[in-house]
């Protein structure tokens, strides 16, 4: 796993190997065990008795690996990270000494190897390895983007990638479901006109309402969010600006959010409602243009994917109409459906 500083290599490692192997060896060139132990365990990685923790000295690497490589066939773990390399690379211990690693803990005892790099020093473990994550981290004024970018996958199809936040208590958290949730999309009545216009809304959808400022949309959303009280419950979230206000007057719970997309992503998979409707998304166009606004609807259809039923409003489509499952246009209190799997497509319905 290679990635710049920030992009949460150890995390990584952490989140995988806690929930995949009974007994892990870790070693670290940077983070004394009290630190590592107190970190993890606030991601909710509390290793306990599991762990063996060993601290690697930057002096004399050779010398340290032969040792650290007795302590493995002594203590049979099921894996050993070493976090990271390239701190070793860089204080002269060579590439022989991390084959020779390799090849004895890995040919010879069984253990899973897991290391972490730096970018720049990642192209020269990567060949050996059997398989490869980049960890892609940018940080941008809307916030910031985490990524797994699968290189190489031993025996698998490589090639892909998969977005990701780091919450506390929580640890890593990917917001995109590794398969749909439901082979067939579960209608749910609003009590709107969007029930005529389009059947209402569809778990493991992406829905658009779209029109002009004023047309009504903020006022059908929180309307249907009211009505779905009863029925699992839904959530509205607003982001950058007023309308949550709005929300305890329907008595709908709201979360208002800056402009902030990692914070936005949270927000949706932290909620247990089987509904999420999201206002106030055009800024990120009109602020950093449409290829933003595309990226965060690509993965809300993601996550929509894994059962939830994800409703957005927007002024315009922005030509992003491919994306969405469901549109309905809204002007002066009246719908029409676009698309819809149900309703009276095409016809306008007087909300």
């Amino acid at each position: 796993m290679y990635g710049p500083p920030g992009a949460g290599k150890t995390t990584f490692a952490a989140w995988y190997t806690y929930h995949n192997y009974k007994r892990v060896f870790w070693v670290s060139v940077f983070e004394d065990e009290a630190m590592f132990r107190r970190n993890m365990a606030s991601f909710g990685y509390d290793f306990g008795g599991r762990l063996v923790f060993w601290e690697a000295p930057l002096a004399e690497p050779e010398a340290f690996f032969g040792t650290l490589l007795d302590a493995v066939a002594r203590e049979h773990p099921e894996a050993l990270v070493i976090d990271s390399v390239t701190e070793v690379l860089a204080s002269g211990g060579g590439l022989d000494i991390i084959h020779n690693v390799l090849y004895r803990a890995v040919k010879q005892s069984g253990v899973d190897v897991f290391l972490t790099a730096e970018k720049d020093e990642a192209s020269r473990v990567a060949y050996v390895a059997d398989n490869v994550i980049e960890l892609v981290y940018e940080v941008y004024p809307y916030g910031a983007s985490r990524d797994a970018v699968v290189r190489k996958l031993r025996g698998g199809k490589a090639g892909y990638s998969m977005p990701f936040i780091i919450r506390g208590g929580r640890g890593i958290v990917f917001l995109t479901p590794e398969a749909p949730a439901k082979t067939a999309a579960e209608q749910l009545s609003t009590g709107t006109c969007l029930d005529e216009a389009v059947g209402g809304v569809y778990e493991g959808l992406l829905h658009a309402i779209v029109g002009p400022v004023g047309s009504g949309k903020t006022w059908l959303m929180l309307k249907a969010a009211s009505a779905l009280k009863e029925k699992g419950g839904a959530v509205y979230i607003c982001v950058s600006g007023a309308g949550a206000v709005y929300a305890e007057r329907f008595g709908v719970d709201a979360v208002e959010l800056n402009l902030n997309v990692e914070e936005l992503f949270a927000a949706v998979v932290s909620t247990d409602r089987d509904v999420v409707f999201i206002r106030g998304l055009e800024a990120l166009s009109t602020l950093y243009g449409p290829s933003v606004l595309y990226t965060v609807l690509r993965i809300l259809l993601q996550m929509a994917r894994g059962g939830r039923a994800v409703v957005v409003s927007l002024r315009n489509l922005h030509n992003l109409d491919m994306l969405f499952d469901v549109i309905v246009r809204m002007e002066e209190r009246s719908v029409i459906g676009v698309r819809g799997p149900q309703g009276r497509i095409g016809e306008k319905i007087k909300c």
